[in-house]
């Protein structure tokens, strides 16, 4: 985002970042096997005014217990906006990322490279609870997907 000075200057401005979501959280439980993990799990910012050209970096960090002090995985995700809009999302892959832990915690944030040559934003981290315990013992995950389940002898 750049400003118009009244000398004909320009001058670019950092944004306030609101909080990465997860909008499949089901509080207080957060991330479980209900939302099927397996397929990923989307994390979304919205309600800012991200410009054609910018550039938005997820960081991602699964930690094996809840209070996420013990990363277990990290990944990235890059999207390049092509049009204006006020909502990104990208979803966390499964595959040596959301299957590394079985009970712990997601944390997100993401940085904004503005399209205008400004100075990155990065936002406030998000933490969420993720447990893929299943009820009746074991883990789901996408070893069973017809019922998102690996009981106890399989896992």
């Amino acid at each position: 985002m750049s400003i118009e000075m009244p000398n004909g200057m320009s001058t670019a401005m950092s944004v306030e970042l609101d909080f990465p979501e997860f909008p499949y959280e089901e509080p207080p439980s957060g991330l479980t096997c209900a939302q099927k993990p397996w397929h990923g799990v989307l994390v979304q910012v919205d309600r800012i005014p991200f410009k054609a050209g910018d550039e938005i970096t997820f960081h991602i960090t699964v930690c094996s217990d809840i209070a996420g002090h013990v990363p277990a995985a990290e990944t990235q995700g890059v999207v390049n906006l092509t049009a204006d809009t006020t909502s990104v999302d990208w979803t966390v892959p499964w595959d040596g990322v959301l299957d590394t832990v079985t009970e712990g915690s997601l944390i997100a944030f993401y940085t904004l490279a503005p399209a205008d040559g400004g100075a990155p934003s990065t936002s406030q981290e998000a933490i969420v609870r993720y447990s893929r315990q299943h009820p009746g013992g074991g883990a789901c995950g996408a070893d069973a997907p017809e019922h998102g389940c690996a009981g106890p002898a399989h896992s």
